[in-house]
């Protein structure tokens, strides 16, 4: 049987940091969302009007729905969530990754919605 160790918290003045520093990472995590869904959003645009010729071989029009549903919803969801867990966690050293990882869930999301979008219209 091995004996499981813990880890000793931060002390006061460091879970303070790293509280500070967890919510400037939700904030650029949140302004970041912002601009992934504008990104999609003038994406789309584009991808609509160039199906907008009569021409055009448009396959669908799923791909500016679920694009935008990924990194709208998807997006916000994974910055606030993982942000709310570091908050929690802030009196230990590993805090400030969970809204690391929530900003690396927001561009995974885009960069989904993208190919998404690119693929299920055709454009």
């Amino acid at each position: 049987m091995t004996d499981r160790t813990r880890r000793a918290p931060l002390s006061n003045r460091a879970a303070d940091w790293n509280l500070a520093l967890v919510w400037v990472v939700i904030v650029i995590g949140l302004l970041t969302a912002i601009g992934c869904v504008g990104f999609i959003l003038n994406e789309s645009m584009t991808s609509y009007a160039t199906c907008s010729v009569r021409n055009a071989g448009c396959r669908s029009d799923a791909g500016w729905y679920s694009s935008m549903g990924l990194t709208l919803f998807g997006g916000f969801a994974s910055v606030i969530t993982c942000g709310a867990v570091g908050i929690r966690r802030h009196t230990r050293r590993s805090g400030v990754l969970y809204p690391v990882a929530g900003l690396g869930g927001l561009l995974f999301l885009t960069a989904v919605g993208y190919v998404l979008l690119k693929v299920l219209t055709g454009t």
